[in-house]
Parts: structure tokens; C-alpha cells; sequence
């Protein structure tokens, strides 16, 4: 379905820790937990692994360190044919992410950054090549990191789409011209000042993030909700699908890769949320991050 698009993921590369739980204790309490396990994950590298699911030829630009998690996190790149020659294993220490989830599988993430801090801008905008069709950013790397890939790759008119994870104040002014801007609710908070809580919020703080970025589209990620876009000219929210909730953990990054795919093989936005949409559903009925990401075929039978 997209096999004849060539895409690039500039982003994190982590190793995830899942503690299961059936509630989150209190300040001072012990509980016993249900499950744990590791999982490969990152925003970077899951949005890498749903582009190669999907059926793009992806090529991640990241970092970790010459450990054992830095080298089962190459593995899993390789095993996902993902080209990994943007990524740099010459960090001091991988990065991870500790992922709590309880019973209803709602997570809280503390993420410790490692390597994906120690990312060079320069080199890593030398992997924007005149051949890509489409290229990803999140926030879990360095803000000068985000921005000169951007720059770079608007300046070759490469369709570019930023996932604003997680939450924290950008200068979104310092990337003007991207064609989706895509924040879920905390994001558009910690980036707006407004919680996008009713359709005339939602609008608000559409408004004022296309115009600090100047971007094509605004996107919000709305949870069960589904997801919003605003062009500049008319606000459109679009309901999600029902489905087992398992796991919610990278169902962002699900919904971002999906949509930028489809927006870049149809140019159709509105198709292109409702794939995310298709995709995000499918995703959080699986545990893991880089692990519950569909296939194109999954997709088409959903």
C-alpha cells in the first residue's frame, strides 16, 4: 500500500520497561504488581517500525550506546528492515522508559533520555536526503535536533510531520511551513496554554498552533475521542473506532505513522486521520510500543 514511499524518523530510541499493576499505589504505598516485562520502544523507533510494517521503506536517525540494550535495540531496527545506518552507537548510556500501567491500561512514562540527549544537529540533518518523500520528528531529542531536521527537509520539500511528545514548551516559531502539526491533549496544553476539552477549545488551540508554526494542518490527538484537524478555514473532528483497550503506550505514534503515510500517498488529510484512527484502535489492543504496531495487511482488513 505504501511501498513506493521512501521515509526517515528522526527521533528516540529507547528500551521500555512495563511494570503491569491493577492500580497505581499512593505516595508511600506498596502494591503488588501483575506483569513486567521489556519492550523496544521510543517514540523514534516505534514510529520507524509502524512506517516499515506498513510497507515504507524507513530509515531511522538516532543514537544509543554500544551496550546490550543499545544492540537488542539495533536488532529489533534490523529485524524490522529498517535502515539503521543514521543511527549512532557511540552514546554513554541507551536510552529507556519506564512504563506504568494499570489495570484499565492507562500508562504513566518516565522517560530518561540517554543517548537520544547526545545527538549531534549537524549530522543528524546530513541523513535529510533529496530522496525521501516524507520525514517524522517527535520531542524526545534535543530542540535544535528537531529543528534543523525540519528546516532541512521543508527546504527540500519533503512532506514533513511533527509529533509534539512528549509535552513540553517548543519554539515552534523556529519551523515554519511543516505540513502536519500533530499534539495529543497534554501536548496541545503544555504548547497552548489551552486544554482542547470542547470543540470550541479545540479550535482555539488549533489557531494558535498554526499560527506560531505556519503548518498545512493541525492535528489533535484526542484519546478516545478520535482526533481533530483545522486547515485554517474549517475544524473537523473525527470520532475514532471502538475497541479492546489493552495497552495504550505508542498509540500516538500508531496514529501519527499511519496518517502521514496515507496524507502522503492520497493528499487527502481527512482519509489520512481516519487510517491513523484505524491504526491507533488496532494498536491499544496489544501490549507494547514497537510491538503492537498493525501491518498494511491488518489495516485493509480492519
Amino acid at each position: 500500500m505504501y511501498s513506493s514511499i521512501r521515509a526517515a524518523v528522526v527521533g528516540s530510541i529507547n528500551m521500555d520497561i512495563i511494570l503491569g499493576m491493577e492500580r497505581v499505589p499512593d505516595v508511600g504505598e506498596n502494591v503488588l504488581g501483575t506483569t513486567y516485562g521489556y519492550s523496544c520502544g521510543g517514540k523514534g523507533a516505534n514510529q520507524a517500525t509502524a512506517l516499515a510494517k506498513l510497507g515504507a521503506a524507513t530509515k531511522i536517525i538516532g543514537k544509543v550506546a554500544n551496550d546490550a540494550n543499545g544492540q537488542k535495540l539495533i536488532n529489533n531496527l534490523a529485524a524490522n528492515a529498517i535502515d539503521f545506518s543514521g543511527v549512532s552507537t557511540a552514546g554513554t548510556q541507551t536510552g529507556m522508559a519506564a512504563i506504568i500501567l494499570d489495570g484499565d491500561g492507562r500508562n504513566r512514562i518516565v522517560v530518561y533520555e540517554g543517548a537520544n540527549a547526545e545527538i549531534d544537529p549537524k549530522e543528524a540533518a546530513e541523513f535529510i536526503t533529496d530522496d525521501l518523500g516524507l520525514l517524522l520528528v517527535q520531542f524526545e531529542t534535543a530542540e535544535e535536533v528537531v529543528t534543523e531536521c525540519v528546516n532541512r527537509a521543508i527546504a527540500k520539500g519533503i512532506t514533513t510531520v511533527i509529533d509534539c511528545g512528549p509535552a513540553k514548551q517548543f519554539s515552534l516559531e523556529k519551523m515554519q511551513g511543516a505540513t502536519i502539526i500533530s499534539p495529543n491533549e497534554s501536548e496541545t496544553v503544555a504548547l497552548t496554554g489551552v486544554s482542547p476539552d470542547s470543540d470550541e477549545a479545540i479550535l482555539e488551540a488549533s489557531k494558535i498552533l498554526k499560527e506560531r508554526s505556519k503548518a498545512k494542518y493541525i492535528v489533535l490527538k484526542l484519546g478516545a475521542r478520535g482526533c481533530s484537524i483545522w486547515d485554517g478555514n474549517e475544524l473537523r473532528i473525527m470520532p475514532t473506532y471502538p475497541g479492546k483497550v489493552v495497552d495504550t503506550t505508542a498509540a500516538g505514534d500508531c496514529f501519527t505513522a499511519a496518517m502521514a503515510l496515507e496524507y502522503k500517498r492520497s493528499g487527502d488529510i481527512y482519509a489520512a486521520c481516519d487510517m491513523g484512527n484505524k491504526a491507533g484502535t488496532i494498536a491499544v489492543g496489544r501490549m507494547g510500543a514497537a510491538a503492537s504496531m498493525p501491518s498494511a495487511d491488518e489495516l485493509k482488513i480492519f
